[in-house]
């Protein structure tokens, strides 16, 4: 029972290590397939006195995924009706082009800025409709949450890391005669500690597994699925065999390092 203690102690701060870790994975995912969407239905639209090409754009704006010519036709027939054939063959002549430009990923606010400045100084170019103020919301929204996820998992982390290194501490004092007598017999430092890497590895390889099959449970739950509609994205957020390396690895690399940790402060007192 007090081995169950001491395992439950060091479990419940490096399952919450990872639960951040999975959640910013998710949470990085969601948004990147939010932006996606996003940038799907955004475009930037131009109108010139000249005609202008794709790989003219390209050179002025490496970002550019496409760049289309808009039919004037339907603006043109709406005001057809109203005027002489004199009147509409001129304005007709003077009519601008209009194009829409799309782009191959979700600008920040400072680069879309940057995109309107830089069209603006092309000869020829009269006017550029981004709307910057749409785009901007967006833009601050998924920022805020990838900032406020980041700030959680940066405070938790190191919070649990800290309450791991205590942990490891006390194992080691409550083994600390055990370990003076292997040091007597000529046990070098990772025999001595041998036991501290064996029950962190463990505890690693329970807490991956654990976090793991509690975000495979959550994906099949009509929550998950509510959520993902609403947001308009799809099951490709979830990446489970990727995610379960990246916990494990993560895990054992961070609880070895705890042990180090824990073993070098030993040594100082």
């Amino acid at each position: 029972m007090n081995s169950i203690k001491q395992h439950f102690f060091l479990l419940l701060p490096l399952l919450a290590l990872l639960f951040s870790l999975e959640s910013f994975l998710f949470i990085s995912r969601a948004i990147v397939s939010k932006e996606d969407k996003l940038l799907q239905n955004y475009s930037i639209v131009i109108a010139s006195k000249k005609k202008l090409s794709l790989e003219f754009i390209r050179q002025n704006i490496p970002e550019t995924a496409s760049f289309e010519s808009i039919d004037p036709g339907f603006i043109l027939d709406k005001i057809r009706a109203n005027m002489n054939n004199e009147d509409f063959e001129n304005i007709k002549k003077d009519l601008s082009f209009y194009y829409t430009l799309k782009l191959d990923s979700f600008p920040s606010q400072a680069r879309l800025s940057s995109i309107e400045s830089t069209l603006g100084k092309i000869p020829g170019i009269e006017r550029t409709e981004s709307f910057a103020k749409t785009h901007n919301q967006a833009y601050r929204l998924l920022f805020l949450i990838k900032f406020s996820i980041q700030t959680f998992a940066l405070i938790l982390g190191l919070l649990s890391i800290l309450l791991m290194i205590d942990q490891i501490r006390i194992w080691h004092f409550e083994h600390n005669k055990r370990m003076q007598i292997m040091g007597y017999l000529g046990a070098g430092m990772w025999m001595k500690n041998s036991f501290l890497f064996k029950g962190a590895i463990y505890d690693a390889i329970i807490a991956a597994v654990v976090v793991s099959v509690g975000f495979l449970y959550f994906s099949t739950t009509n929550a998950a699925k509510e959520m993902l509609g609403a947001l308009e994205i799809g099951q490709e957020i979830f990446s489970f065999g990727l995610d379960f390396g990246i916990l494990l690895g993560a895990s054992i690399g961070i609880c070895m390092l705890c042990v180090l940790i824990a073993i070098m402060l030993q040594r100082k007192v």
